[in-house]
């Protein structure tokens, strides 16, 4: 269910005595969409900060985000985006992550509120933004469990990423991974429809051929990411946690 908390109210209640709020994009290539993104961000009263980590793009992302006065960071080259939110979170100095896809559009103070507002009153650790797919689909997918909960539209306290094997958090695998070990971990998550939000698909932003690879190399991760981590069971938190590898940056702040 959307909160239908009104923005003023909001930042009326939780102003004063709330956890603060890092905001963070992994882009490639969202030159289309990265402004309105940002500028919803930049001005909504319950995010204290906006880190965006362009993942090797080669269109004008990274100059958008810059005259937009956010942290950004620049990869030199494309490393995928567990990886790259993973640099975002190493930059980001609040408890609260909230993980925002770049490719969004008509993003509004009520959809962010929904999102925040349940982790910042302590109904759960990680809320989950799922796009509406009409009522007979989101049943299935949300109340029967047909099909994985994949989005990067997603609002948690830093311990929930922290759950997670480092050799989880690249690609594709990072979404399915965060769900399987915040479970795992015992913390609370939901997941809360999302009315009217529109986004780019991968075969309208790379084309169709390169946007159906994409597309395809997505979905095989993920399948496999599921064997790996609820039948075989190989990952071992005691020793999963090797450091991140090193990649090449710039950083803007």
């Amino acid at each position: 269910m959307v909160c239908r908390l009104q923005p003023a109210l909001v930042e009326k209640r939780f102003k004063e005595k709330r956890l603060r709020v890092s905001a963070i994009i992994a882009a490639y290539n969202e030159e289309k969409t990265i402004a309105e993104v940002l500028g919803v961000l930049t001005h909504n009263p319950l995010i204290d900060e906006v880190i965006l980590v362009s993942d090797g793009s080669t269109d004008a992302t990274v100059d958008i985000a810059r005259s937009r006065g956010v942290t950004t960071i620049a990869l030199r080259e494309n490393q995928g985006k567990g990886y790259a939110m993973r640099v975002g979170v190493d930059y980001a100095q609040h408890e609260i992550l909230f993980f925002v896809d770049g490719d969004m559009f008509n993003l509004t103070d009520e959809h962010i509120a929904s999102l925040l507002v349940p982790v910042l009153r302590d109904e759960c650790d990680m809320n989950i933004g799922v796009r509406n797919r009409g009522p007979i689909r989101n049943f299935f997918h949300l109340e029967m469990k047909v099909g994985p909960v994949l989005s990067g539209i997603r609002v948690m306290r830093r311990e929930v990423w922290d759950t997670v094997p480092v050799r989880y958090q690249e690609r594709f695998k990072i979404e399915a991974a965060l769900n399987f070990f915040c479970s795992h971990a015992g913390y609370r998550q939901r997941q809360t429809v999302i009315y009217d939000l529109g986004h780019l698909i991968k075969e309208s932003k790379r084309g169709l051929f390169p946007g159906l690879s994409a597309r395809w190399e997505m979905s095989r991760e993920v399948f496999l990411l599921h064997f790996d981590l609820y039948v075989f069971a190989t990952w071992r938190p005691e020793v999963d946690q090797e450091p991140l590898r090193a990649a090449e940056y710039d950083l803007f702040e």
